[in-house]
């Protein structure tokens, strides 16, 4: 039997301009497949994620490169205030920012026992572990992403969008934290009219109020929720929200539940500087 290897997760703080998370991405993928080319000569990589926020911005997948009009992308930009980028990704045009835990893993999907499916559902699961751990319950549909609430009122909490080369997989998900959700109205969800975004803190805003009310059903307790009663209480906002749900803290929550989910994978994820990801 082959010895468990670690999931390295480089977490940046604050805010990351896309295009430097992308260089690192590239370079990340671009070793797997040095590695490919020469076996014997450069070690296998170990899986690595990526987790970040960026400034507000707006990136297209594959199906869109060289399709968006100059108007289009001016809209997207509004004036100046986000920035927009053509990406390989799968996916329709989304938004990266303030307040979103996007993550990227970069993985071989042969070394795990994975295809392009079950990888996808992993990160799906991931998220979806990962908003449980904070007392929040989500879904997946027929539709791509993870979702809050039943049809036809479901609401996106989380993007999905893989890429694929030679079996090396990269890009990932953005998972909305604490956002200001007015970015969302320039896009349309998964090209699907009428579905909204949403984020962990306005589900706990309204579980909160669910909580308080008299309708709420005898078989909830506020007692199994007292991180969202205290939060409540106290006035959830993107600040207390931030210090009582760390972006920190979601990417480790997160990373965790990668690994668990990753064949071959040790359950202890080793958090990683950059200057770690290539040594010497």
């Amino acid at each position: 039997m082959r010895p468990l290897v670690q999931l390295r997760h480089l977490h940046l703080p604050g805010l990351t301009h896309y295009l430097h998370v992308a260089a690192l991405q590239d370079r990340l993928v671009r070793v797997y497949l040095d590695h490919k080319a020469a076996p014997n000569d450069i070690p296998t990589p170990h899986p690595t994620l990526l987790t970040f926020q960026t400034p507000p911005t707006y990136t297209c997948g594959r199906r869109e490169v060289g399709r968006l009009s100059k108007t289009q992308i001016y809209h997207l930009k509004a004036g100046g205030k986000a920035e927009f980028y053509e990406a390989l990704r799968g996916g329709q045009t989304t938004w990266h920012g303030p307040g979103q835990l996007t993550a990227y893993l970069i993985v071989s999907l042969k070394e795990h026992e994975l295809n392009i499916r079950s990888h996808v559902a992993l990160l799906e699961n991931s998220v979806m572990a990962t908003c449980m751990h904070f007392k929040l319950m989500t879904h997946t549909t027929t539709n791509p992403g993870v979702w809050v609430g039943a049809p036809p009122d479901d609401r996106k909490i989380c993007s999905v969008g893989v890429h694929l080369r030679r079996n090396i997989a990269s890009h990932g998900i953005g998972l909305n934290v604490y956002v200001d959700l007015s970015w969302f109205d320039r896009i349309v969800a998964c090209g699907l009219v009428g579905k909204q975004a949403t984020s962990i803190e306005k589900e706990l805003k309204a579980l909160y109020k669910d909580l308080e009310s008299p309708q709420t059903s005898p078989w909830v307790s506020r007692d199994d929720f007292p991180d969202i009663v205290h939060l409540g209480k106290t006035g959830i906002s993107a600040g207390n929200m931030e210090d009582h749900i760390s972006m920190d803290r979601v990417a480790d929550v997160f990373a965790s539940s990668v690994a668990q989910r990753l064949s071959g994978v040790s359950h202890h994820v080793r958090r990683v500087a950059k200057e770690e990801l290539w040594p010497g």
